[in-house]
């Protein structure tokens, strides 16, 4: 699945993949450059992305991420 999302007034496309076990790949893209891939658990498709933009905003919010 693949959905274009702002976070923090940025258009990022957020990509997954079930992995099993409520277990989601997402890869985080701002145009063609992958700004940053990780897993994220969630119990349904329809959660996946709230919980991927929790962790995105997250990591750009502490420094691990250049948003």
């Amino acid at each position: 699945m693949e959905r274009n999302l702002s976070v923090n007034g940025r258009e990022y496309n957020f990509a997954t993949t079930y992995d099993g076990d409520s277990q989601y790949n997402v890869q985080v893209r701002s145009g063609n450059k992958v700004v940053t891939m990780f897993k994220i658990s969630a119990e349904s498709e329809s959660e996946v992305f709230d919980a991927a933009i929790a962790h995105f905003s997250a990591d750009i919010e502490m420094g691990n991420v250049n948003g």
